[in-house]
């Protein structure tokens, strides 16, 4: 940014202000020793030298460029031109949580439309504003049946949830009376208050949900799906297998990767259990003269209005990040979602098939658009593979676990092209 220093008539006006003589008055707490020679008149850089110096220097600056098949809970999808235009506005970008609704319509009623837009794409009653993020929205959601099912003290979740996931839920839970269990332990118990299942899960693959919606509420606990919210313009979405609530991240739909975030996390739920729903939620209403106009409401549950009985310690929401996946989903629309998510399913499905004819190399079936792909060798071999042979751009494949020594995950976007799909099996064929 340019820099403007003030004049000698402003310099002295300012001291006038603050009761002090000199500039040099405003550092008297630190000792003379620290100080540099001060510049003279004809000492350093003119204005138009220094820019010059700054622009040569970076020009150093340089990166290397990678085809990125990263994964693992954030994805690098396209982001339509809209999202930052409407996102960068200053009615938006410089708004904060609305406490005062009769000045922020404009803010509530984007957060309305966000609630419908991710009740319609999870077939569920309501949502809320949004939560922080996924990993936030799985232990909420955890919470949450807790506070429904109050006399049971376990919780089930899937050995396919995000590890990075279950690290935020064992935080969250870690200083109540619950037993987190595995799906395996949880069989023929009727203490469990919620199963956890994330689909497509932390390696790629889709979970029977329906199934398992079915045996968890046989054994009278609510069922938790966490899902890819664009996975639902191809798969079935929880509310068409009863699912009680869904949770998952927005991230996919509208928000760049942005070093790992901010993101949002969604929370949808059957309209029985809305006053249990932590967070913000907005409702729509008519005002004294017929108009419509949104509210925030059930704030019984906010901790902002009564602490000691709030659902939860969120009492804001992540609403610039949930305007971009508004923004996103309502430029693609219903359709366009679906064609997005077959897009997704098609180009990772065309690489899976073409790595599986190589010697040595297998996938998890079925998958969405990130798969398991067992490796001839070790993970660690084929990353060093991988980065010595692979021509700029190269290829970012970094995202394994020790649990997974021959295992790498993959993902695969509608970003990919056929190009760069071919290049991914050629590298990979010579290992």
């Amino acid at each position: 940014m340019d820099y403007v220093s003030n004049q000698e008539a402003q310099i002295q006006e300012m001291l006038k202000a603050l009761g002090i003589e000199s500039v040099d008055a405003l550092f008297n707490a630190i000792p003379a020793t620290l100080f540099h020679k001060k510049p003279t008149s004809d000492d350093g850089l003119s204005e138009s030298e220094l820019l010059q110096l700054f622009e040569k220097i970076g020009k150093k600056n340089t990166f290397a460029d990678f085809d990125s098949y990263l994964g693992g809970g954030a994805y690098s999808h396209y982001v339509p031109a809209l999202v930052n235009a409407i996102t960068s506005r200053s009615e938006f970008l410089t708004s904060y949580t609305p406490y005062q609704p009769e000045v922020s319509q404009g803010m509530l009623q984007v957060i309305f439309e966000f609630q419908s837009a991710y009740s319609a794409i999870t077939r569920l009653d309501v949502a809320n504003a949004s939560v922080y993020d996924g990993a936030s929205a799985c232990a909420e959601g955890l919470l949450m049946a807790l506070r429904i099912q109050k006399d049971k003290r376990c919780v089930g979740i899937s050995d396919g949830v995000n590890p990075l996931y279950r690290k935020v839920i064992e935080q969250y839970l870690s200083f109540l009376d619950v037993d987190i269990l595995t799906l395996e332990a949880c069989k023929g118990r009727s203490d469990v208050a919620a199963i956890l299942v994330q689909s497509p899960n932390f390696f790629g693959v889709i979970e029977e949900m329906p199934q398992l919606a079915k045996a968890a509420h046989e054994n009278g606990s609510l069922f938790i799906a966490c899902g890819n919210p664009l996975s639902y313009g191809l798969l079935t979405p929880p509310g068409d297998y009863a699912a009680d609530i869904a949770v998952g991240d927005c991230q996919p739909l509208g928000l760049n990767l942005n070093f790992g975030g901010p993101y949002a996390g969604y929370m949808a739920c059957r309209k029985e259990f809305v006053r249990q729903l932590p967070g913000r939620l907005v409702g729509e209403t008519v005002d004294n003269k017929g108009q419509r106009g949104y509210v925030l409401t059930l704030q019984a549950r906010e901790q902002h209005i009564r602490r000691e009985k709030a659902t939860s310690n969120i009492c804001t929401n992540q609403a610039l990040a949930a305007l971009g996946s508004l923004v996103a989903i309502l430029w693609y629309g219903p359709e366009g979602l679906k064609k997005l998510g077959k897009a997704n399913f098609k180009r990772a499905h065309y690489l899976s098939s073409e790595l599986e004819k190589l010697k040595g190399f297998s996938v998890r079936h079925p998958h969405f658009n990130e798969f398991t792909l067992k490796l001839p060798c070790t993970a660690e071999k084929a990353l060093e593979h991988f980065r010595k042979h692979s021509i700029e751009p190269g290829i970012a494949l970094n995202r394994y676990y020790p649990e997974m020594d021959s295992h790498l995950l993959v993902a695969v976007t509608e970003l990919k092209t056929l190009k760069q799909l071919q290049k991914f099996v050629k590298i990979a064929g010579q290992l």
